[in-house]
């Protein structure tokens, strides 16, 4: 599923529709000023993430972290709380992060993330139309990122994702 198309859809919203339903998770953020950062910074993890699925070895005890932004090690202990309460699981670390990454591994690509309204971002990526698939590390990463709680994922129309804003797609590249 991973691919150097799939790298350069994190950087900007896709041009074109997808063929078919959409996977997304509506996302609480604190505020709506926050939601722009939050779309930036879940684009950045997003980022670390393919990166190293294209270019990790995962033969390897550890994944370089290279890729990881400076901001995701506060982050991680802000999370963790949050992702406990919505999941009860144990906290993520960055190396488990880039494991669910390895090839073969995942079940969606990433879409888009957009702005619903206020302070709700939408998180879209592409499940090939399966409602129920593996999908802790998107969790890990919206509440990394900064999501106060999360709905999903469930499917929804092209029409939803084409009607909405994109979202911090502004991140370097």
């Amino acid at each position: 599923m991973t691919s150097s198309r799939e790298l350069a859809m994190i950087d900007r919203r896709p041009a074109a529709s997808p063929d078919g339903l959409l996977s997304v998770f509506y996302i609480e953020v604190e505020s709506w000023r926050e939601a722009e950062a939050f779309g930036q910074r879940l684009r950045e993890l997003a980022r670390a993430g393919v990166k190293a699925s294209l270019e990790a070895d995962f033969e390897a005890e550890t994944v370089s972290e290279a890729d990881v932004p400076a901001w995701a090690a506060d982050a991680w202990a802000k999370a963790a709380p949050r992702y406990a309460a919505h999941r009860g699981d144990e906290e993520w670390t960055v190396q488990d992060l880039l494991y669910a990454f390895q090839p073969g591994q995942r079940n969606w690509t990433w879409w888009d993330v957009t702005l619903a309204f206020g302070n709700i971002v939408c998180l879209w990526v592409d499940s090939q139309e399966e409602a129920v698939y593996g999908c802790e590390e998107l969790r890990w990463m919206a509440y990394a990122a900064g999501a106060r709680s999360l709905v999903g994922p469930l499917l929804r129309e092209a029409g939803e994702w084409e009607r909405s804003t994109s979202l911090g797609s502004g991140i370097s590249t």
